[in-house]
């Protein structure tokens, strides 16, 4: 196993680590390699009983051009963190799909304090060109 794969696995397992500070780097560095095998592990972390983890693998998921992540992440809308909310509003900007628009449209009528992350994932999405 090549020294790349063995490093995104051990990043992969420590998603699972008992501290959530390990858990957080986890996720950090698992969106700094890139791999696409970080994508489900990552959509799994949206999960985690940290909002600091939940966060990070947010932030994480939206360094991806993966469809997989926007649908997880628009669950985790109603997340009862502010600054997970704000980190899943700039990865589905960042993911650009137009499913995004109207859950981001709810969340910003739901918690006006999203005004300004929400104004940005949506200019984002909306300047992103189709795929057809």
């Amino acid at each position: 196993m090549p020294e790349e794969h063995k490093r995104i696995n051990f990043l992969i397992e420590e998603l699972q680590n008992d501290d959530w500070a390990v858990r957080e780097d986890a996720a950090e560095l698992l969106a700094e390699i890139g791999d696409p095998g970080a994508v489900d592990p990552l959509i799994k972390a949206l999960e985690d009983k940290d909002w600091h983890v939940r966060e990070t693998a947010a932030l994480a998921l939206g360094t991806f051009n993966d469809k997989r992540a926007v649908k997880p992440l628009i669950n985790v809308l109603e997340d009862e963190n502010n600054g997970v909310k704000y980190a899943v509003a700039l990865s589905l900007g960042a993911l650009g799909d137009k499913e995004a628009v109207a859950p981001l449209k709810k969340a910003l009528d739901e918690n006006p304090t999203m005004k300004n992350v929400v104004e940005i994932a949506l200019e984002k999405i909306e300047m992103k060109p189709e795929k057809g």
